[in-house]
This record gives structure tokens, C-alpha cells and sequence, in this order.
């Protein structure tokens, strides 16, 4: 009941006394012993009785009902703190020995004996419990928490763990315990908690000290707290104590110098650091004892709270000094595999571009399996060919030595072969191609077997037809050796024939003689003297020829004039019994030849003929086709045997008879001077019945005029 009800009925209850006290007054005091008067103040006595009992009635009521409200609302919210707390309570009768077990809200839940509420805790330590409650009264102590595991539970989980406080709660007249209060707190989540907190930091100092990296602990004001027995090994420290004694500062660190340290989060970073230099420059660690360059690599990890408060630092690393100079010989020895590697592929390419060049290809020949291998370059094969298909691509006359060489091959025979075989193949010249072969034995690795064959595939075409020019030529040059020197005994015994009769016609002069004589002796001078000179001439000219000094000058000239005087001078010796026949079918004909030398060939020719003809008739013809000039001198001389034919052109011949015609030069130098003018010559002759001269000489016609009649 409130203080406002309460009040209110107050105030009527005195309004009633006051009324009835009014009443009374208003009677007169004689009347107030009357019978009938005493009997209403009676009645009224009683009502006022029975209104103040009603009135006290529930004035208790509503106090009672306040204090059992308030006394409930305490109660909830006592057993709220008790939910949260996770706390039960009960109390101990000393004098029934009876635990009762209150509820959250203090009411009284259920009375134990002893024994019934053991059941609620372990059993072993329930027996401590008791004995501690027994032992209380007596105690002169405050009595210590009593840490008490619950029972099993059905499940199968563990035991609840309990904290309880036991206190006594009533006392009779004499101060003897009547009641004892038992609360008893639920532990387990926070004793889990302390366990699991306690194996963290086992953990954390066990991967701390034995853990493989570097690990170092700095508190929340930055100095180190902490540090691993790996870390002082990597950084030299050999008196730990020392160290954290000296009190390093995070920021003592080179490394860590400009490191914020209040808004460190999470930092992975490397450093080099030159120990030597810092210890000279700046030394605020004496006991790291490192030297040199230092690679180091580290993870640093802010601890924080949940309100982001930094709790300390833990740096984590490794050094990394072996691995970066293992690194950088890596790379070294890359780089330097990476130039041998260019080497050998420059290497390679300079042989691939060799072989290619020289046509030289490399070859494998395998005994196991009779094949043969040949490479174009060192990385691709370009043949691979059979011992059958060997046999085929060479020429008959070569097959057995390639075979042979084969066999030998397959027998694994040592030592190098070398061989040259004649192919069915012609290079573009038209030349049979002739191929070398070296070959040399490889053993297998740790053994003497011979695994296979290597060797060189050579063209040796050229060097094989030039061996046989060489010996051709070498023959030639013997022979020229040898008719060279045949024509400087002949020079000199055809020089010294005339030379001496000149000097002996010369000396008869000295001598007896008729004086009719002396004509004779000088007409011999004369002729061996110019018989000499023109046999010098001819010398001097062959030698200028063999020397390749005669100068050649095409320029544009009529031939058709040109035939007919040259002709006629080579002519002008011949007697009036041989008719001459001179045929120029052209009034014009312009071509571009050396006029000297075309001219000396056809005044030679005509001498020579002249010389040999002594009766009959001389012929010389000519005409343009194609290009060419086809000269032809034909005389009816006394000719060539069958036998002196071939050897027309050779220098001093003598025919059967020993004799020769002119100095014995002429038809060499005729011969050479055609063939440097770039034609050719020929003769045909029968003894008896005379020769034919053709000769052809290659230019080129500008203009002709052809005549409409030939005229013998």
C-alpha cells in the first residue's frame, strides 16, 4: 500500500471521531447517562471499534504487500547477479544437518542430506567440501575458496568446475552457528579460459624459443622484452642478459630507424645493412657480433587490443645473407652459363655456317642398327640412308669400296678412315661429283666398345678435277718444259745456221779467192742475213705472244679492202707459174676487228703458201656469218705427209727430210694469234696435192654491201 492510501484512510478515520464528538456535545449533559443514549454511544463506540480494526486490517495488508513486492523485486534482482554470475546458493543447518538449495529467487528449492546432495558434485571432493563446513564453526580463520568439481555429466562431456565461498549465516544467543551460507560460482568457462590462456603462452614461448626463425618481442613503449635463442645466434649475441639489460630500443635498430612505431600495423620488409660501417658510425649494440654485409629479411606484426591499444611488437625473421649471395652466384653462374651457352650456339652456328658454306656435312654412322647419318647442321639430320641405299647412289666402279669400308665399320674396327668414291650425281657443270669420307670411332662412355662412327661428308669434286687438270697441265707443262726447251736447242741451232754462213761467206773474203766469186759470197750474205733477221723477228714476236704483250685494238674496219692488200703482200714473192686467185664476194663490209694482227695472220698464210707452191694455183676466199669471218687459203703445194699433219703448228719441225719451211715459226704464230683473237684454225693437206688454211675469227658487222658479181 502506498504512502498516498495510507493517508487518505487516515484522514477519514479522524473525520469520524470528530463527528461523533460533535454529536455529543450537542446532547445535553443531563440526558448523557439515559439508557438510550448510552446505547448509541455504545454502538458508535463499536463501529469506531470495528472501522479502526478494519482500518489496521488492511493498513497491514498494504504494508505487507509493499514489503513482499519489494522483497521480490530484490530478489529478481538478486538472482539476476546470480544468473550472470553463474552462481547458485544454499545453506547448511548445523542442527537438522540439512543442505537446502535455494533458487534465483531465494525461495527455498529442496532440502538434502548430506549424502543426496553429493550427488551433485564429485564425489572424493564433495568429502572435502563437507569436512570444510563441518570444520567451519571452530575455524578462527577466514575460511579459503573451496575449488570443487561437479558430477559427470550424462553426456559424457567433463565435470562443471565450482568456486565456493562458505560464510556463516544466523547465530543463536550464544553465538554458536545455527546456519552456514554456501555460494558456489560456476568457474569452468573462466578456468577454460586460464587453461586455454596458459597453453597459448606455452605454445607461445615454446614456437618462440625453439622456433626456426628469428623472433624478437618489443613491450607497447618500444624496447625489446624478449628475444629467441635463434636470433641471438643469427645476430652474434652470446650474454642474453646483457642484451635486455642495455634496454634496445626498436628504433636502435638500423633497419627499424625510421619505423612509426605507434602506427605499426603489419610490415614485411628487407634490408642490407654494413655491420662495420654502423659499428663505426653509429654503435648502440655492442653485443651483436656480426661482420659485413648483412641481408636480413623480416615480418613485423603489431599486437593490439580490442580497442586497437598497441600491446607490444613481434618482429619475425631470417637471415638471408647465404641465400642472397647464393643468389647472386646463381646469377653469376647464369650469366656466365648464359655466355657459354651463347658461345657454344655462336659456336654452332659459325660451324652450321661453315658446313653450309663449304658444303661439308657431318656424318653418324651406327654399326647396331647400319645406317647412315648425315647432318646439314649440328641440330638436324638431313639423310639417313641404308647401306643398300649407300650402295646405289654411288658408281659401279666404287660400290665394293664403299662396302668394304662398311663392313669394316660394322666389325667396329679402330682407327680413322678416310675415302674418296665416285656418286651417280653431277654438279652443274656436268661433272661427276666425287665424295670424301673421314671417319673416326666413339667409344662408349667407361668402356673401350666402339658405339658408333663420326666423321666429315666432303665435296671433293673440284679438288678431285683439279687434281687431274693439275696432272694434265703438270703433263703439259712437261711437256711445254720440254719443247721449250727443244726450241731453245733448235733457237740456237737455227740462229747459229745462218750466223755461221754469213761468217764464213764473210771470211772467204779474207781468203784466196777468184773475184768472180765475191757476187756469189755476197748474195749468200745477203739471204742468211735476212733469212736471221726475220727468224730473230719471229722470236722476239712468238716470245711477245708467250708473254701475252701483244695489244689488241678492235676499231671498225672495211674488210673487204683490207683482205685484198694483205693477200697480195703475203703473195708478191710468188713465181708467174702459180695463178692466183684472190675472191671478195663485198664491196663493203664493215666489222670491228684488230686490223694488224687479222692482217699478219692473212699475210702469213699467203707467205707460207707461196713458199710451198711452185706450180699451180693459189686461192683465197672469205665471207661474214653469223658473227664470224671464215678466212680460207688453199694452195696446190707439195703438202703434208699424214704423219707431219699433226705436228703443223709445233715450233721448228723438220719434216722426214729435215727441212722445214721459213724460220719454223710462222704457223705458231699464226695459231696464237688466232686463238687470242678468240676464233680457230685448222688445216687439212694431202702430200703431193696441197693444203687448205680455215680459219675463223668471231666480231661483229656494222655495215655490207654485198657485190652482184663475183669477179675471178
Amino acid at each position: 500500500m502506498n504512502s498516498g492510501n495510507r493517508q487518505r484512510l487516515l484522514a477519514v478515520a479522524t473525520l469520524l471521531t470528530i463527528s461523533l464528538t460533535v454529536l455529543a456535545q450537542k446532547e445535553n449533559m443531563e440526558t448523557i447517562a439515559d439508557t438510550h443514549h448510552l446505547s448509541a454511544y455504545i454502538v458508535a463506540a463499536l463501529m469506531i471499534g470495528v472501522f479502526v480494526m478494519i482500518f489496521s486490517n488492511r493498513l497491514f495488508y498494504f504494508r505487507q504487500r509493499e514489503v513482499s513486492a519489494k522483497a521480490q523485486q530484490q530478489n529478481s534482482q538478486l538472482g539476476l547477479v546470480l544468473t550472470s554470475n553463474k552462481t547458485q546458493v544454499w545453506t547448511y543447518d548445523y542442527a537438522k544437518h540439512l543442505y537446502t538449495l535455494l533458487s534465483v529467487k531465494g525461495e527455498e528449492e529442496k532440502t538434502y542430506v548430506p549424502i543426496d546432495f553429493s550427488q551433485f558434485f564429485d564425489s572424493n571432493e564433495f568429502t572435502q567440501l563437507h569436512k570444510a563446513v563441518i570444520a567451519l564453526p571452530d575455524s578462527h580463520k577466514e575460511p579459503e575458496p573451496i575449488v570443487i568439481r561437479g558430477s559427470k555429466p550424462e553426456d559424457g562431456s567433463a565435470p562443471r568446475i565450482y568456486k565456493v565461498n562458505l560464510t556463516i549465516l544466523h547465530r543463536d544467543k550464544k553465538g554458536k552457528a545455527k546456519t552456514l551460507l554456501g555460494t558456489q560460482r560456476d568457474i569452468t568457462d573462466n578456468r577454460m579460459r586460464k587453461e586455454k590462456t596458459r597453453n597459448m603462452a606455452l605454445r607461445y614461448h615454446t614456437v618462440f624459443n625453439s622456433s626456426l626463425v628469428d623472433m624478437i618481442y618489443y613491450g607497447e613503449d618500444g624496447y625489446m622484452t624478449d628475444i629467441n635463442d635463434k636470433a641471438c645466434e643469427t645476430f652474434g649475441v652470446t650474454d642474453r642478459e646483457a642484451l635486455m639489460a642495455r634496454k634496445v630500443k626498436i628504433t636502435d635498430i638500423p633497419s627499424y630507424r625510421d619505423l612509426d612505431y605507434d602506427h605499426l600495423e603489419n610490415l614485411l620488409m628487407s634490408s642490407i645493412t654494413d655491420i662495420d660501417q654502423t659499428k663505426r658510425e653509429d654503435e648502440r649494440i655492442p653485443e651483436v657480433t656480426v661482420k659485413g654485409k648483412f641481408y636480413y629479411e623480416c615480418a613485423v606484426s603489431a599486437i593490439r587490443d580490442k580497442d586497437r591499444k598497441l600491446l607490444g611488437v613481434i618482429a619475425a625473421g631470417r637471415d638471408i645473407t647465404d641465400m642472397v649471395d647464393s643468389h647472386h652466384r646463381q646469377q653469376q653462374d647464369a650469366l656466365l652459363l648464359e655466355k657459354r651457352t651463347k658461345d657454344i650456339q655462336d659456336y654452332i652456328n659459325n660451324i652450321n655456317y661453315s658446313l653450309k658454306v663449304s658444303g661439308v656435312r657431318l656424318v653418324n654412322y651406327h654399326p647396331d642398327n647400319h645406317e647412315l647419318e648425315i647432318f646439314s647442321d649440328l641440330n638436324q639430320v638431313q639423310y639417313s640412308l641404308s647401306q643398300i641405299r649407300c650402295a646405289s647412289l654411288l658408281a659401279p666402279s666404287d660400290q665394293r669400296k664403299a662396302r668394304g669400308l662398311l663392313l669394316r665399320m660394322d666389325h667396329r674396327t679402330p682407327g680413322i678412315f678416310t675415302s674418296t668414291v665416285q656418286t651417280r650425281f653431277h654438279d652443274e657443270q656436268g661433272r661427276t661429283i666425287f665424295l670424301t669420307f673421314s671417319m673416326v670411332p666413339v667409344t662408349e662412355k667407361g668402356s673401350d666398345r666402339i658405339s658408333h662412327y663420326f666423321g666429315m661428308l666432303r665435296n671433293d669434286t673440284e679438288m678431285v678435277y683439279t687434281e687431274r687438270q693439275l696432272i694434265k697441265e703438270t703433263k703439259k707443262a712437261q711437256e711445254t718444259e720440254e719443247l721449250k726447251n727443244t726450241f731453245l736447242l733448235n733457237m740456237s741451232y737455227e740462229i747459229r745456221t745462218p750466223l755461221n754462213a754469213v761468217i764464213g761467206f764473210a771470211q772467204l773474203f779474207n781468203g784466196p779467192h777468184d773475184v768472180e766469186d765475191e757476187p756469189v759470197f755476197s748474195e749468200e750474205i745477203k739471204r742468211n742475213t735476212n733469212e736471221l733477221l726475220a727468224l730473230v723477228n719471229d722470236i722476239l714476236y712468238i716470245s711477245r705472244l708467250d708473254a701475252k704483250m701483244v695489244e689488241f685494238n678492235y676499231q671498225e674496219t672495211d674488210f673487204a679492202t683490207l683482205f685484198e692488200g694483205y693477200c697480195y703482200m703475203g703473195l708478191s714473192s710468188l713465181s708467174n707459174d702459180v695463178k692466183i686467185q684472190v675472191e671478195n664476194p663485198y664491196n663493203h663490209l664493215m666489222v670491228k676487228i684488230d686490223e694488224q694482227n687479222v692482217g699478219e695472220v692473212i699475210q702469213k698464210l699467203c707467205v707460207n703458201a707461196a713458199r710451198v707452191t711452185k706450180a699451180g694455183s693459189i686461192r683465197a676466199k672469205y665471207d661474214y656469218r653469223h658473227g664470224e669471218l671464215n678466212i680460207t687459203i688453199e694452195d696446190t703445194g707439195k703438202g703434208l705427209s699424214a704423219k707431219d699433219l699433226p705436228h703443223v703448228f709445233d715450233r721448228f719441225v723438220r719434216d722426214e727430210n729435215n727441212q722445214r719451211e721459213g724460220t719454223g715459226l710462222d704457223m705458231a704464230i699464226i695459231k696464237e694469234l688466232v686463238e687470242l683473237m678468240g676464233g680457230t684454225i685448222e688445216v687439212q693437206s694431202e702430200e703431193g696435192k696441197g693444203s687448205a688454211v680455215y680459219v675463223i675469227i668471231p666480231c661483229e658487222m656494222t655495215a655490207m654491201e654485198k657485190k652482184t658479181e663475183i669477179i675471178v
